[in-house]
Order: structure tokens, then C-alpha cells, then sequence
């Protein structure tokens, strides 16, 4: 895959989570010392800073002593060929039995340094999409990418997905597509969460979860997250329960591995395409 065009600005804001090559822009470039120096401040900063996520598939004490691709590139092109396929079914469905709008409405929830909300604007124009996340570093990156790479319309939003949901809810907003690919482990309720988001109009959704692999039991959770102080771990059939019982109706489901991830409880990748169910 070519690495896209390179963006001065774009290295400054590195290291980024996706790999953009697919929409033609740079953002994997060669570690240098002091990015790597950066990787002793995690520990400090997850200590200290109790708003603070790690996102564990890029940084690691790993990456320091052996720096190499970060697992998430090796994660990202089977994720990528899930997620792509479900949200070009959501689009083809709503283009078949109408848009609650002449412009279909849709939100990128964790959408990190805004790749999904990207590749969503890229494969329609008919869309509108706003992406949401809580880390401003992310939001200024997801802001530079769709900039230079001249995605309109989309819009960012640096919120705390829950108030970003309740609020769409307020003001009675509808969307003709959720995604929520790659949040609900970082979260201690994501059961609740499906719950409160079904609430907010949306009528299509895509799921991505890491789930476990040490236990295929849909009753088993666990929070925080094994090593974590945040976050939880749930299997794929749980997950599927939640969003049944949240007023979801699966479309599709499909599960993998994700072999950058070393453990068991971080293996696991569920993917889920849904409809609101009717009432």
C-alpha cells in the first residue's frame, strides 16, 4: 500500500492510531528517540490523570525497547474489511428505502482521529457525518486529516460520547447512521450505553467491540478491564444480547481475531450491523 502524500503538519501532530494510506494521506512514519521518550510518560500520566484512556494498542513499554509497526496497523486491515462492508450495506439500505432527510445524517461515536468518519464522507457524498471523541489531541488530528485531504461535509466534536448522546436526544436529532467501532470495551456500562444510544433516533448502527476470548459465556463481564483501572471485557454473544435487548435488530454479525493483540482478553473482535427494531 503507498504511504499517501506526506503533510508537515500532519508528522507533527504523530504518532496517529489508523493508518490513512487508503484515503492518500501519510500518517505512519518512522519512530525517532523522542517519540519513543514519550512512551515513559504513559505510566504518569495514567496514573495522575484519572480522565486519561490509554489507547494500549499504541503504546507500549514494547514499542520503546523494539520499535516496530504498532499492533493496531496489523489490527487495522481486518477490522477495516468488517466495518467498510457494513457501513456500504447501512448506506445502500438507506439509499433504497429513504433518508430521514435529503442528506443522510450520521455520527462517528469514538471516532479517535476521525478514519471511519473519513472513509464514510469518501464513499458517499450524499452524507453528513460528525464525528465525536473525548481526546482533543484526537479531534485535532481527525480535524488536520479531513482538512488536507479535503472531506466535507464532516465536523468534529470533542465530547464525552454519553452527553453526546443525550443531547442528540434533547434536541430530538435523528441520524440515518451510528457507528460505535472500537469504544463500548473502553467503557465501564457499555450496556447501558447500547441502552441510551438506541433512545437517540438512530435507525442504522455498526458495532466494533474487542471482546474476550477466555470465555464465550454471553453472561460473562468483567470491569474494569483485566490490568486496566478503566474499561471492561464482554464476549461476542454478549454483546449480541445487549443489543438485542437494547431494541436492536442484528442484520449481521461477524466475529475474528485481532493477532496484534497478545492476550486473550484483548484477542477477540466482534462486529455487529443493526436496525432499530420496531417498537
Amino acid at each position: 500500500m503507498a504511504l499517501g502524500r506526506f503533510y508537515s503538519e500532519v508528522y507533527d501532530l504523530r504518532p496517529w492510531y489508523h493508518d490513512f494510506a487508503r484515503l492518500g494521506l501519510q500518517t505512519r512514519f518512522a519512530a525517532r528517540r523522542e517519540d519513543q521518550l514519550k512512551l515513559l510518560l504513559v505510566p504518569l500520566r495514567r496514573r495522575f490523570d484519572r480522565a486519561y484512556v490509554e489507547k494500549g494498542e499504541r503504546f507500549s513499554l514494547r514499542q520503546f525497547i523494539r520499535p516496530s509497526p504498532p499492533p493496531h496497523s496489523e489490527n487495522q486491515l481486518r477490522k477495516e474489511a468488517h466495518i467498510v462492508a457494513f457501513i456500504q450495506r447501512c448506506l445502500q439500505d438507506i439509499g433504497t428505502h429513504g433518508a430521514s432527510s435529503p442528506v443522510v445524517r450520521c455520527a462517528d461515536l469514538f471516532c479517535a482521529d476521525g478514519y471511519y468518519t473519513c472513509v464514510l464522507a469518501r464513499m458517499s457524498g450524499a452524507v453528513t457525518v460528525t464525528g465525536v471523541d473525548l481526546d482533543g489531541a484526537e479531534i485535532r488530528r481527525a480535524q488536520t486529516a479531513a482538512r488536507v485531504l479535503g472531506i466535507q461535509p464532516v465536523q468534529f466534536a470533542q465530547a464525552d460520547v454519553w452527553e453526546f448522546v443525550r443531547a442528540a436526544q434533547e434536541q430530538a436529532q435523528a441520524f440515518d447512521l451510528v457507528l460505535c467501532t472500537g469504544g463500548l470495551y473502553h467503557l465501564t456500562d457499555p450496556r447501558g450505553f447500547l441502552r441510551l444510544l438506541r433512545g437517540m433516533g438512530g435507525r442504522f448502527l455498526v458495532v466494533q467491540s474487542v471482546v474476550t476470548l477466555e470465555s464465550a459465556d454471553p453472561a460473562y463481564f468483567v470491569s474494569p478491564a483485566p490490568g486496566w483501572r478503566h474499561g471492561s471485557r464482554f464476549t461476542h454473544a454478549g454483546l449480541g444480547r445487549w443489543l438485542e435487548e437494547a431494541g436492536w435488530r442484528i442484520l449481521e454479525a461477524s466475529a475474528d481475531e485481532l493477532s496484534g493483540n497478545a492476550r486473550q482478553c484483548d484477542r477477540g473482535s466482534s462486529y455487529y450491523r443493526c436496525v432499530a427494531a420496531e417498537p
